[in-house]
Order: structure tokens, then sequence, then C-alpha cells
């Protein structure tokens, strides 16, 4: 196991949130008192008891009541109202400098290959927003307006997030296409049916690269399963982190065995919060390429090893090193520190 780089809060005994979330058996507990507290419009309490909560386990436990406590309307009716978000991972290049505007001429368009394949389940009058927007809109948005945005009419309208590209990189970028439904409770709505990408991921595939068509740009727009608003953030983060760094070791990797054979690869924990993955080779000291993957206060630190572990397996690579305990960010001269194997 890696040492954990990221800083928690110093806890309070006393305070009923952190209580609650340190108890294994208070799940249900947790999510009504969060619950109540967006019902309240007390977001201030909410961010308190994230920002003290005195570990990953505590602050993964809070994370997720939240999202749970204001992803969906309270109590059972027969119909019912969800409002959520479909992360989009979109891997760009361009042969010159181009923007994306990332504002969808013809949502409907997108909207019916989504229908037609299956994705909306029971779901009647779902509709899109025009805008893809970033992570950091939905992350900023208050536990009491998500809430609210379940149990009345909708969310407010959200700006796009535009992309602009430099010519010849190869980017990632995570944009999120927010919708809302009516749905029955009694039968699959648009979360549960969207799980199933198989049935209609490449058709939305197609139907979103034709929104998304710009002149000098190759872009391609990868979808993933829709979730509630503060789930598809979070979920979309890591997707696009995965995104990228599949990208980056499978090119630098390409580039290593075109010169001098497989690279060994270093994992190490960096006082920003972040873990950093760096290839490199004892023939050559000039060779080295790192890669940083910020870590969210939610994230499971072990699953996140295991996701680096299981894309440097099909490199076909040895065990990844891990460095011991959490280093700097940067180096005695001043550089952004990668360690050597």
């Amino acid at each position: 196991m890696l040492a954990d780089p990221r800083r928690y809060g110093a806890g309070d005994a006393g305070h009923p949130l952190l209580a609650l979330a340190a108890r294994d058996d208070s799940r249900d507990a947790l999510v009504a008192a969060l619950r109540e507290l967006a019902q309240a419009q007390r977001d201030t309490d909410i961010g308190a008891a994230l920002a003290a909560a005195p570990s990953a386990q505590t602050y993964s436990r809070l994370w997720h009541a939240l999202c749970a406590a204001v992803e969906r309307p309270a109590g059972e009716t027969a119909v019912m109202t969800r409002v959520f978000a479909m992360p989009w991972v979109i891997v760009c290049g361009a042969s010159a400098a181009a923007s994306l505007s990332c504002v969808l001429p013809d949502v409907g368009m997108l909207s019916r290959a989504l229908e037609e394949n299956g994705a909306f389940g029971g779901s009647r009058n779902v509709g899109f927003g025009n805008a893809l927007v970033s992570i950091e809109q939905i992350e900023r948005l208050a536990p009491s307006e998500v809430l609210q945005a379940s149990e009345s009419t909708g969310l407010r309208a959200l700006e796009p997030a535009p992309i602009a590209l430099s010519r010849g990189a190869e980017e990632v970028h995570v944009r999120l296409l927010v919708g809302a439904s009516v749905e029955p409770s009694n039968a699959p709505g648009v979360i549960v049916a969207g799980s199933n990408i198989g049935a209609w991921g490449t058709p939305a595939l197609r139907a979103m690269a034709a929104q998304l068509a710009t002149p000098a740009a190759q872009v391609l727009p990868m979808p993933r399963p829709p979730a509630g608003l503060y789930s598809a953030a979070w979920l979309g983060r890591r997707a696009g982190i995965e995104t990228a760094f599949n990208l980056f070791i499978s090119n630098c990797v390409r580039r290593f065995r075109a010169a001098v054979g497989d690279p060994q690869v270093t994992v190490s924990m960096h006082a920003s919060g972040e873990l950093r993955v760096t290839l490199t080779t004892p023939f050559d000291d000039t060779m080295v390429e790192g890669f940083r993957w910020p870590l969210h206060p939610a994230d499971d630190l072990a699953d996140v090893e295991r996701s680096i572990a299981a894309l440097v397996g099909e490199c076909r690579l040895g065990e990844p090193l891990h460095a011991p305990g959490v280093l700097p960010d940067y180096s005695a001269s001043g550089a952004l520190l990668f360690p050597r194997a």
C-alpha cells in the first residue's frame, strides 16, 4: 500500500454527522440526516462536516451518503423527477488550433439515439440541456440546489465549458450533459437502464461526434453511464484520468521500446495530494516520462492502485515499483519531481 498524501480534517468526536459516518451500520441514518440539512438549506453545515472528516474512510462515507441524500427525491411516489448527468470523455486532436464550443446544435438527435437504443428505460419526458458543462460547475452546486432540482422542476441553466485545442496535441477532456426525466418508481429509469452502455454507447458516440464536428479537429466522444449530478462528476473525473493514463502509458511504452526496450515504472505519492507514475530506463538517463494522477478526497486509494497495475499489466510491463512515503512536489532544482526507479 502506498502512503496516502491527502490531508483530511481534525475530526470532532461530538459532531453528529462524523459520529454517524464512523459507524459501519449507520448509512440510512446518515443519508436521512444529510437530506434534512439539505432541505433546510444548511449547506454550510454539510461542507463543514466534509472538511472536518478525519480520514479517507469517513470522508468517503459522508460523500457517498450525500450523493444518496440529494440526488433523488425523498420518499416514494408513483412518479418522480430525476435530474442526472451523463459524463463524456472527449479525446481530441487537432491539425491546427481549434475550439469546441460544447454547445450542441441538435440535442434532439442525441436524445433520439439514446431512446431508440434503450437508454431511457421506463422514463418518459426525458430532456437534455444543449450545453456540455465542466465537472467543476457541477461540484460547485450546493447540496440544497441539487435536492431542489429533483424535488421541483429541474436545475437552473448551466454554462457550456468550451475546449481549446492546440495544434498537434492529443488531449483528454471530460464534460457532462445534464438532463431530467419523469419516471415511474416501479420501472427502471434512465440511471438504471443507462448502466447497460453496451446497448446504446456506439449510437450515442456517433450522434455526439456529429454534434461536436469541428474543422481541423479530430474528436472521439466516449459516453459513460448516467448518474446523479454529484456522482456523475466524480465518476466522470475518474474515467477521464484513466483514459488519459491509458493514452500516456501506451504512447510512452511504444517510444521506449523503439529506443531502449521496456521501461521501469515507479508509482509515488506527493505532498500536493496526487499520485505520479514515472517511466524511466537505466540505459538512458534523458528518457523520463511522467503522469500526474490527482486524487479526489473520496477516492479509494487501493482501487486506484489496482487500476494503475491493471493498465501497466496490459502493456506487459513488470510490477510497478512503489516509492516509500510522501515525497515533495519538486526536486532540489525546482523541477517537478518524477522519481526514478
